[in-house]
């Protein structure tokens, strides 16, 4: 009958394929789920990994760290181990970095000698001062740069920012002497260097450091290595300096012109000098003996400047006096020295100092004990009463003596040291005429000391 069902179950039909692969999976899985070492799960998987990349990560910050990532703290401890020229290159790569840089505990002690700076540069470099730097070191290039003289702008900037200022070392600048005097200079400052330093337009009536001792009543230690412009009649107004004690006058060459001003200023000052240095001047005894009064010294560097090495002094003729009216007497602040120099109307300068050498005069007049009596009564009958002898002992405290290439000074020196200098701990006596015997003789004698010769060069 058309309309009537056939009946179903002798037909087969076809299963989708898709189906198959879903009755697969599922029994798999089942399978799966009943082993004893079942496989991560898709997320599980996913999980791990990303635990596994940022351990990675992490590893590699901290193996290769970027600056950035540390704290302001961390950065600071950093940059204190930099010098100022780098902290100054730092300032400009980032704002974050130039605000860290501008710590005021990065810029205590600046020394910006590492190379020369231009003075159009130096307003960027003195900017970064502050209140609380103590110590200020710069050097400039006189062989390079034309315009090296130094501007009164530059004083002013650091006498009213750096209120605490106790080292300024000004090396190898220009210093005009008519625009800056030595009160433009702070006055706190207890260290001052002027290393190689020119110094123009300087008054002939007047020292250069006229009142210094009124403004820098704490100076301790003043340097004037190889300046030229350096002349004997200052060392007057530096032995005021009440606290002085480190002198250095090393390459100073107009240093032996008189000896007058030599012999005043050791007589009435240097009360607390400890530290003096003459090396390659051309001081000879009657200078050096000057300083045997100084009580305090116990550092005394000598040294003959190379144009005068391999030369007898002996055999070369004093030269006369010159008599050199002047036409305008310098007038000093101390009324003795302006008595002594204007009434007499004349220099005294060059005579027979020119090539004069240290012997064992000079040093022989180092650590010697003096006599000092004093007349108590001189009566009508012409008996004189003195006191008991007095001994006096000069230099009592010096403890390192250097005397190099001088060719006048011999044993005799040794002797005189092995007796009389009690404190000494080291000698310098290269390229002396001492011999070894006498070097033997005197170790014998003071074993304490370190002695150095030419033969120990050898």
């Amino acid at each position: 009958m058309q309309g009537e069902l056939t009946p179903l179950k002798d037909q087969v039909f076809p299963i989708p394929n898709c189906l198959i692969c879903y009755m697969c999976k599922k029994k798999m899985k089942m399978k799966r789920s009943k082993s004893l070492s079942p496989k991560a799960s898709n997320s599980e998987e996913d999980m791990k990994r990303t635990r596994l990349e940022e351990t990675e990560v992490a590893n590699d910050i901290i193996t290769h760290p970027h600056i950035l990532d540390f704290s302001d703290d961390v950065l600071l401890n950093i940059f204190k181990y930099l010098n100022p020229k780098d902290l100054m290159a730092i300032s400009l790569s980032c704002q974050r970095l130039a605000q860290i840089v501008q710590d005021k505990t990065l810029w205590k002690r600046v020394d910006f000698r590492e190379k020369p700076i231009l003075l159009s540069d130096l307003k960027e470099y003195i900017k970064f001062l502050q209140p609380i730097t103590t110590n200020l070191a710069i050097r400039g290039d006189l062989y390079r740069e034309n315009d090296t003289e130094l501007s009164p702008c530059f004083f002013n900037s650091i006498k009213n920012t750096c209120t605490q200022l106790k080292e300024l070392i000004i090396e190898e600048y220009c210093i005009n002497a008519d625009k800056i005097q030595i009160t433009d200079f702070p006055g706190t400052i207890e260290k001052l260097s002027l290393e190689g330093c020119k110094m123009g337009y300087l008054r002939s009536n007047k020292s250069y450091f006229f009142k210094m001792n009124f403004h820098m009543p704490n100076l301790t230690c003043l340097i004037l290595s190889n300046c030229q412009w350096f002349t004997p009649h200052s060392l007057l107004v530096i032995s005021k300096m009440p606290k002085l004690k480190e002198l250095r006058l090393n390459s100073c060459h107009r240093l032996g012109e008189c000896v007058a001003y030599a012999s005043l200023a050791t007589r009435f000052g240097f009360k607390t000098l400890e530290i003096l240095d003459l090396r390659d001047t051309t001081l000879g005894d009657s200078e050096v003996g000057c300083f045997s009064c100084t009580k305090t010294l116990t550092h005394l560097y000598l040294e003959c400047p190379s144009s005068l090495r391999n030369t007898d002094a002996g055999d070369q003729e004093p030269r006369p006096l010159q008599r050199e009216i002047l036409n305008q007497p310098p007038v000093y602040e101390d009324v003795n020295v302006a008595q002594f120099l204007v009434e007499d109307g004349f220099r005294w300068e060059n005579y027979m100092f020119e090539r004069c050498l240290i012997t064992d005069r000079a040093i022989c007049a180092l650590g010697s004990d003096t006599c000092d009596r004093r007349i108590i009564n001189n009566s009508a009958e012409g008996v004189i009463v003195v006191e008991e002898d007095k001994r006096i002992f000069n230099n009592p405290h010096l403890k390192t003596l250097v005397v190099r290439n001088y060719p006048h000074v011999t044993n005799s020196s040794l002797v005189h040291l092995a007796s009389n200098a009690s404190s000494l701990e080291y000698l310098d006596v290269s390229g002396t005429s001492v011999t070894r015997q006498g070097v033997e003789t005197f170790k014998s004698q003071r074993s304490n000391v370190k002695i150095v010769t030419s033969f120990d060069e050898t």
